[in-house]
């Protein structure tokens, strides 16, 4: 089921006004039926495989928490008992053919096709929320869940299953107990994020996706370099608009239910340099790693390479960060450059800051904010070249970019004079108008809710404009029920 249809926030909608209904020591129970009927519009099979999953760490957590002496040994095998489930699941194109075949001798032929039909959508999602529940508890930051249908709630929570946000259990369980509250600032604020979202989702990420060949990102060397120039910006708005799409809808749909997600996304593309882009992109993954990773290796390696600048503790938390990074999103050697390209961009950012100072944001001049945010920017949409594609496709990418091929004059003169026939952009090698239209919209609407105090803080209308912005969104929806655009999103795979 879709989260930009109407038929799911209607029925959603329904689910929550019987929340609101029911007794408090039932509202657990409720979630948990809830979030196993939206699964089931995928697969029945997904219902079983989550919940035993989340039984698993479940244990676990108890098991943790009772044991002494031995609890790093329990953690690290709890950590691996998940990291194995997402390979067997996930990545199962590394021993499926070796599996089929031997299957076949055995004679159980297609029996190795199971694991495809079993793989649960948002299963990378599930694995780094559960390791950082085992971790807290673990550390004592968080007591084991003793009740497991809410341990099973924070697992298959159904705003946040596809595509998160990754939500720490310290935060998200504690939201179970709270007293409901919910008033009209509330509703209020849940449309806006809704509206938020189905913008970005359907009017800009679905739109630029249908205008981008998907054969620019398998033979990019058959296009001009304007038209992949172009094509790439528009990849890197749309693959924005669509997660942060993504995550505005669930944010306000679970406020439907008194339960408040972590924000995602605070317009990443205004970031002034990468450590900065990476504290608004995606940063309940990001603030994950950075507590996970990045931050416990930075203090074992420091404490170990004590004089101030080492090279080793200065690029070593940044790298080994961004590639278990670029991992998590898929086993494939361009994800490692992709998580590679952004190491090299923090460790570089990094040096500088040894060598110069840096200016603090609130002394640097207008032209120097610019200059940042234009750098930050490019460097970002060139590291999706790898992310989008494989390595060698990505090579001719990069090198269709500088083939530039511009229109000849004589062809320019007859389509001014109308002595052509040439009537649409293509064959006059100019970049679509449509698509440049919809990134200056994505632009301008990003730089809207900058003047506005970011998507942090969505400013409440009045009354009467909450009247308009729900028919708005109802109208929006319901056109999307009749076109195309009802577009799986882009992380749904993870």
């Amino acid at each position: 089921m879709n989260l930009t249809s109407l038929f799911f926030l209607l029925l959603t909608l329904l689910a929550a006004l019987i929340y609101h209904k029911l007794p408090a020591k039932w509202r657990s129970s409720w979630l948990l039926v809830i979030s196993a009927a939206f699964i089931a519009t995928w697969s029945w099979q997904f219902i079983i495989v989550l919940l035993v999953f989340g039984l698993i760490n479940f244990a676990f957590g108890l098991r943790i928490a009772r044991s002494g002496a031995k609890t790093n040994r329990w953690v690290l095998f709890a950590i691996f008992t998940n990291l194995l489930i997402l390979f067997v699941f996930k990545y199962n194109h590394f021993y499926q053919p070796a599996l089929a075949r031997l299957l076949e001798t055995l004679g159980m032929p297609g029996a190795s096709d199971g694991l495809k039909i079993l793989l649960p959508v948002g299963l990378s999602f599930l694995v780094v929320q559960v390791i950082s529940y085992l971790v807290d508890v673990a550390g004592g930051r968080l007591p084991a869940e003793c009740d497991l249908i809410k341990f099973w709630v924070y697992v298959l929570y159904f705003p946040k299953l596809l595509s998160g946000p990754v939500e720490r259990a310290r935060d998200f369980l504690p939201r179970l107990s709270e007293p409901l509250k919910f008033d009209r600032a509330l509703l209020e604020r849940s449309f806006s994020l809704i509206m938020v979202g189905l913008f970005r989702k359907v009017f800009i990420a679905d739109a630029l996706f249908r205008m981008i060949p998907e054969k620019a990102f398998i033979t990019p060397l058959d296009y001009a370099g304007q038209h992949l120039f172009f094509w790439l910006l528009g990849y890197a708005f749309a693959i924005f608009n669509d997660f942060a799409g993504y995550t505005a809808i669930a944010r306000g749909v679970s406020l439907w239910f008194g339960i408040e997600l972590n924000l995602n996304f605070n317009l990443p593309y205004l970031s002034h340099n990468f450590t900065e882009f990476w504290n608004r992109w995606h940063i309940s993954l990001s603030t994950w790693l950075r507590d996970y990773i990045f931050y416990p290796l930075s203090l074992k390696l420091t404490r170990h390479f004590r004089q101030p600048g080492n090279l080793i503790a200065l690029a070593v938390p940044p790298l080994a960060t961004m590639l278990v990074s670029g991992l998590w999103h898929g086993l494939a050697w361009n994800m490692l450059v992709w998580g590679g390209l952004h190491a090299i961009y923090l460790i570089g950012e990094r040096v500088a800051g040894l060598i110069k100072h840096p200016v603090p944001l609130s002394k640097q001049s207008l032209w120097h904010k610019a200059l940042g945010i234009v750098i930050t920017f490019a460097l970002v949409v060139l590291a999706w070249i790898p992310f989008k594609m494989s390595l060698p496709v990505a090579k001719d990418f990069l090198i269709g970019l500088f083939k530039w091929v511009l229109p000849s004059r004589s062809l320019i003169l007859a389509y001014l004079n109308g002595t052509t026939n040439v009537v649409s952009w293509s064959p006059l090698n100019l970049p679509n108008p449509l698509l440049l239209l919809v990134i200056a919209i994505a632009i301008g609407f990003d730089l809207t809710l900058n003047q506005k105090g970011s998507e942090r803080e969505l400013r409440s209308l009045r009354f009467g404009w909450q009247i308009v912005l729900l028919v708005a969104m109802l109208v929006l929806i319901t056109a999307s029920l009749f076109t195309d655009s009802q577009a799986p999103f882009v992380y749904q795979g993870f």
